[in-house]
């Protein structure tokens, strides 16, 4: 017995939103312009910049968010599992984020510590846009792109600024509830002639919150800090250098496995304290001509985790662990007669250390240096073009003390034909090296896991997209068809008082993503649609493929909001809808049940003070007592997964000056 086909026959609530927005674009009628800011998914971009900004829909985004959850929560081929900030992954069509290039302001992150937390730990107040390429990913976009990328941006003064103002800052606070925590934040922001500076600042602090029954989740609390500074100069002829220092950590008491609720029953807590800090420099111009566009960034990148037992000595599951990560990228963008060629070089070393309180440190190192080319162009009024390949040597040393040199190339290709004016058909395909992963850093902590097969292989992937968009007056039709193969997976070999690490079986991801989006005036709607199937050798995924994916299914996500420009008022509702998952019967799994929950706000901005915004929301309207789709553990049956939260009230306020 096997779940249905990606590209089945279970299409009915789909087109069903079809039908719904095609009829309320009939109501409407069709005399706005058509202002082309509705994102209903990233889909092919053949351009490479598939970003989306508060901006863009400015009248009715509702740009304040509490959780990377909310970040994407309208693009269906992102997922998010896990309902606390230290367990939550982010997973693109299934696909867990370790098996994409994954950057916070061009610094690349590579946070495989420990498999029951967080891979990464961001602030979403501080994000000004995020760009997904899911599965196929241009060459310029960085490394070990296996299965997309995933780029994260901060804001700059720029865009904490005013219009009119040099100068500026806010404060802000809020209370949710159900989880009993208070949240501050402020920000310093200025120009001085041709420097710019900023600072910023976060604190949230609360309890444990209570699931959708009413029972309280142990080891959810919040105690999460984070900070943000920038500075930047723009000399004489458009030279600019920007220099920015970001740290954020979380420091509880949490599960002793974070991710779970419990095991066999039993609910062990400890210490965990959790780390992330950034620094960045960026040269780049804002005088660019025909053959100079350059960016040239070095950054370092350090994630750690403590899990220190206060009795001393060595216990299994105490251990501090760190992945330090340094690199650099050049590149040059020239206008060609066929289009815009960005051609550069980037570098970069991994090591992970870990201290498990008995044994010498263990570490374990990736280089890599690799150089690429992207060219992308519009050769005919009907077409638009991307492609480009990627070189990269990397060099391995495993904790073992072997050393594994690879090499690859990474060529990709993306084509958009606009054969109707409102009409475009999409194509893109992506072979990837990888090179070959570090191990997950906490893993040494208490098994040997310190022999490596001398034929471990480079991970690699194989990318492919289809799709078409279809623009009627203010509706937006959308859909693709997707593939990923990854080979080589990290796996692990049972011998005799030890693990060995060798190559795993292929995961593989595909499905059929839809969606349809309405803009006119102050009105925003969107429906998104997915049937995504992620196997893994041969056999449907589970719910404990650390490093690799999650189970998907169908999913459906809804957003709508209306905004009253004149009385400064946003109203909005968004939902998520996962429909029952079935694994086969002899797969040892339990099925995933369905659940649909629903989250309202509502946001002022007093037109005689701009400055001012008041909000209030709801989260899980309904008190839905379900687990989400991508967190772990939910088909075990000697797991209790983390439940997610319960109905929570919301109201915060800003105010900037």
């Amino acid at each position: 017995m096997k779940t249905s086909s990606p590209v089945g026959s279970k299409l009915t609530l789909p087109l069903t939103f079809f039908l719904l927005a095609a009829t309320e674009y009939s109501v409407a009628g069709s005399n706005e312009a058509d202002t082309d800011k509705t994102v209903v998914m990233d889909t092919i971009n053949v351009t490479g910049k598939a970003v989306k900004t508060d901006k863009d829909t400015e009248t009715v985004e509702d740009t304040p968010s509490t959780s990377i959850k909310d970040v994407f929560e309208k693009n269906i081929s992102v997922g998010v599992g896990g309902p606390t900030a230290t367990s939550q992954k982010v997973f693109v069509n299934g696909i867990e984020e370790t098996n994409l290039n994954v950057q916070i302001d061009g610094a690349r992150q590579v946070n495989n510590i420990w498999h029951h937390n967080a891979n990464l730990l961001i602030d979403p107040g501080v994000l000004k846009a995020v760009s997904v390429d899911a599965g196929v990913a241009a060459a310029d976009a960085g490394p070990g792109a296996l299965g997309g990328s995933l780029r994260y941006e901060t804001k700059d003064v720029d865009d904490m600024l005013q219009p009119g103002r040099d100068y500026g800052a806010f404060l802000s606070g809020g209370f949710a509830s159900n989880l009993d925590t208070f949240t501050k934040s402020g920000a310093a922001y200025g120009r001085y002639r041709d420097v710019e500076a900023m600072g910023y600042a976060s604190h949230a602090e609360g309890g444990n919150y209570d699931a959708g029954n009413g029972d309280p989740v142990q080891g959810t609390g919040t105690n999460l800090l984070s900070a943000l500074g920038k500075l930047a100069y723009t000399a004489e002829g458009g030279h600019r250098f920007e220099a920015s220092a970001q740290h954020l950590s979380d420091d509880e008491i949490r599960p002793f496995r974070a991710n779970f609720a419990a095991v066999r029953g039993q609910t062990l807590l400890s210490e965990n304290i959790f780390n992330r800090n950034t620094a960045n420099f960026k040269y780049s111009t804002r005088q660019p001509s025909k053959f100079y566009d350059p960016e040239v960034r070095f950054y370092y990148n350090d994630t750690s985790l403590s899990r220190p037992n206060r009795n001393g000595g060595f216990r299994p599951g105490y251990f501090d662990s760190t992945i330090e990560s340094v690199g650099a990228t050049a590149l040059n963008r020239v206008k060609t007669p066929l289009g815009e060629l960005s051609a550069g070089m980037d570098f970069y070393q991994d090591r992970a250390l870990t201290d498990n309180f008995r044994d010498a440190s263990m570490t374990e190192t990736a280089r890599n240096l690799g150089g690429f080319a992207q060219l992308r162009g519009e050769p005919a009024d009907l077409l638009k073009f991307s492609g480009g390949v990627r070189l990269d040597s990397q060099e391995f040393e495993s904790v073992d003390r072997k050393l594994f040199d690879n090499t690859g190339a990474s060529p990709n290709v993306s084509i958009g034909i606009t054969p109707l004016p409102d009409l475009t058909l999409n194509g893109s395909y992506s072979y990837v090296f990888g090179g070959i992963q570090l191990a997950e850093a906490a893993l040494f902590h208490t098994m040997p896991y310190s022999a490596y097969s001398a034929d471990l292989a480079a991970q690699r992937s194989t990318n492919a997209k289809a799709g078409l968009s279809y623009r009627l007056a203010s509706v937006k039709f959308e859909g693709e068809v997707f593939s990923t193969r990854i080979q080589n997976t990290p796996a692990y070999q049972e011998g005799d008082d030890s693990f060995v690490r060798v190559n795993g079986p292929a995961v593989k991801t595909e499905g059929l993503n839809l969606g349809v989006g309405y803009q006119r005036a102050n009105a925003d709607f969107g429906a998104h649609y997915t049937n995504t199937e992620v196997s893994y050798d041969h056999s449907q995924l589970g719910t404990l493929a650390f490093y690799l994916g999650s189970p998907v299914g169908e999913i459906i996500k809804l957003h709508a909001a209306y905004a009253w420009p004149e009385l400064g008022i946003k109203t909005g509702v968004s939902s998520e809808i996962a429909l029952k998952y079935r694994f086969a019967q002899d797969s040892g799994n339990r099925d995933l049940n369905g659940y649909h929950t629903y989250n309202v706000f509502a946001q002022w901005q007093p037109n005689f003070y701009r400055g001012l915004t008041l909000r209030a929301e709801v989260n899980n309207l309904t008190d839905e007592d379900y687990t989400d789709r991508y967190t772990a553990g939910t088909a075990v049956g000697f797991i209790t997964p983390l439940q997610n939260p319960g109905r929570s009230v919301l109201v915060s306020t800003r105010l900037e000056f």
